[in-house]
């Protein structure tokens, strides 16, 4: 009998999909984690202790289902193993470094959501409670330790064993098949949890990192916003309108009486944007503890995206900015951001523009001028981060490298 797993798809494009035909997406096609997870505790409940909740027929029905999405996904995961190693195939959604963001907040400076606002990586919006986070960046590391300790075959004995306690009404314990039913349990459920990121893999519905920060909490749509990641948002910035300019249009908006306005702004709403992204870059660089890999390269920073002139660059110091504050970038954003609501900030830097525009000028209230110092300082610490990607590129010729040299150091992994 011909073994149609043993033949490579006819189309590449078909690779994904390939790869989970050993049971995967039929396993976990119409649950979601909370659902199973239930099933699975009542089955638990049930074979431990033979408590039956909704009469003995109905509940063997019920868990022989369960079951046997258990042991498709045991063997779509041991397959999709076994011939991604076989394909040489590689993604760079599953197979890619990530390396510690060097601009995460200080924990004495994170919010009281700030576990919300992390979500291990924020790939998804549903936090991911069962796996580590290597394991969460790359779901095979997860099917690879299911099987560090039983192989396939043992974990199919074993969910047998289970199967027929189900039909013949034992308990565990009596049967004598499993010593240790919780771990059984956990490791099934960080199972299913790694499923479900393959499922989005292969359907081509990985988020970007940072994706929910962006929707949520940033409230801007997704087609509206043209990046999530912050460094690829900076790159593009100082395009336009250069640190300088910026850094007089700031003083310019932020003044009590404009009767006389100078021309400087051309164009009124890019100078919003720049201004709006401004405040989301510093925020978002502190919100996340990892970066993918093609994030942190310095590639893709140029001398024509630089805020400085490039003759400027060795002479320039930022003047909004005192020495403390400028070698710790991290503390200094930290402090800039604590009790920091991002979008209130941006309505007040809107209707100063609106004032600014119309001559009547800011308020002459503290809460204006705090907030035109602080983008001062933003401004000056985002064109350091800036400056310093492209100095790294400039020394490496070109080597993708992180931007931090202490971001190859890993933090012991955490659940």
């Amino acid at each position: 009998m011909k073994n149609i797993y043993i033949n490579n798809p006819k189309d590449e494009y078909d690779t994904r999909w390939f790869l989970l035909k050993g049971g995967i997406s039929d396993a976990i096609c119409h649950d979601n984690f909370e659902s199973f997870r239930k099933e699975l505790w009542h089955l638990l409940v049930l074979i431990t202790s033979r408590v039956f909740i909704d009469g003995r027929e109905r509940d063997e029905q019920r868990l022989t289902k369960t079951l046997d999405k258990v042991i498709l996904m045991v063997k779509g995961s041991h397959y999709f193993l076994h011939h991604k190693k076989r394909l040489i195939f590689g993604n760079d959604r599953i197979d890619i470094k990530w390396y510690r963001n060097p601009y995460r907040s200080l924990k004495k400076y994170r919010p009281k959501d700030d576990p919300k606002l992390n979500h291990h990586l924020a790939h998804f919006e549903e936090r991911i409670t069962q796996l580590t986070r290597k394991e969460s960046r790359n779901f095979t590391l997860a099917f690879e330790n299911f099987f560090s300790e039983m192989d396939i075959s043992s974990w199919l004995n074993l969910l047998d064993d289970w199967k027929s306690c189900v039909r013949q009404g034992d308990s565990l314990p009596e049967y004598g098949a499993d010593c240790a039913p919780l771990t059984t349990y956990e490791k099934v459920l960080s199972l299913y949890e790694a499923c479900i990121l393959s499922y989005h893999w292969a359907n081509n519905t990985y988020p970007p990192p940072n994706r929910h920060l962006i929707e949520y909490y940033l409230q801007i749509e997704q087609g509206r916003y043209q990046y999530t990641n912050p460094f690829e948002m900076l790159n593009s910035c100082f395009f336009e309108i250069k640190h300088g300019k910026l850094r007089e249009i700031i003083k310019e908006i932020y003044q009590k009486n404009n009767t006389e306005q100078k021309d400087i702004i051309k164009n009124a709403n890019e100078v919003r944007h720049v201004l709006r992204d401004l405040i989301q870059i510093g925020w978002l660089l502190l919100q996340t503890d990892y970066f993918p890999e093609n994030w942190v390269k310095p590639n893709s920073f140029s001398f024509l995206q630089s805020p400085i002139p490039e003759e400027e660059m060795n002479s320039w110091h930022p003047k909004s900015l005192s020495y403390k504050e400028r070698i710790n970038l991290r503390k200094t954003l930290s402090k800039l951001y604590y009790n920091f609501n991002v979008l209130k900030e941006i309505h007040m830097l809107d209707a100063c523009i609106i004032s600014y525009l119309e001559g009547k000028g800011v308020d002459c209230n503290n809460e204006n001028f705090k907030s035109r110092d602080r983008l001062l300082k933003i401004l000056d610490v985002l064109t350091l981060v800036s400056l310093d990607l492209i100095q790294r590129r400039t020394k490496l010729e070109g080597i993708d490298y992180p931007p931090i040299s202490d971001v190859e150091k890993e933090t012991k992994e955490q659940k």
